[in-house]
């Protein structure tokens, strides 16, 4: 991946950009109860966080958006897109609300994110460089993925980051 930049994206309310193909209904949420029909349910339009279907709504509505745009899900792992056109190759790994976008072309990320900042409010948040415990360094020959920063913070939670290391599994001599 010489060359290719990999950039973060934070999508801003992602659940609510969901539509619902089906109808639900909730109860008037504490302190906004109509005082004339306090016994009326609310219909809602649009998903809600906390809401079973609002994920599958979100993710529908994303990967539609993605597909309209020439991207093809991964028939193993349906979080993943990918886009193939000519000399621009792109990928796209959507985990909840967060996008990691890799691409053989800068130009080529810029006009997605503003394709999909038409339909979503996006955060940019720059290069990639730590994810799900994942530390991503660049170097000249490509990426290098790491996770001793994980470790080592978990060591640290756990109290055991002064501990002697040994081998494991243990050698008998």
């Amino acid at each position: 991946m010489k060359g290719w930049s990999l950039r973060l994206l934070d999508v801003q309310n992602a659940f609510l950009h969901g539509v619902l193909g089906e109808e639900v209904y909730m109860y008037q949420p504490p302190g906004y109860e109509d005082k004339e029909h306090p016994q009326h349910d609310c219909k809602l339009d649009k998903a809600l966080y906390g809401l079973k279907q609002a994920p599958r709504a979100w993710y529908a509505r994303l990967s539609a958006k993605l597909e309209s745009l020439g991207f093809v899900p991964l028939k193993g792992d349906t979080s993943l897109f990918y886009y193939n056109k000519g000399q621009y190759n792109m990928f796209i790994l959507v985990y909840v609300d967060d996008i990691i976008v890799a691409s053989s072309s800068l130009e080529a990320t810029r006009a997605l994110l503003s394709d999909l900042q038409k339909d979503f409010s996006l955060k940019d948040l720059g290069d990639l460089h730590y994810f799900l415990g994942i530390e991503v360094r660049r170097t000249q020959d490509g990426l290098v993925l790491s996770q001793q920063r994980y470790a080592t913070d978990i060591l640290f939670r756990s109290r055991m980051s002064k501990c002697k290391a040994i081998d494991t599994p243990p050698s008998r001599t």
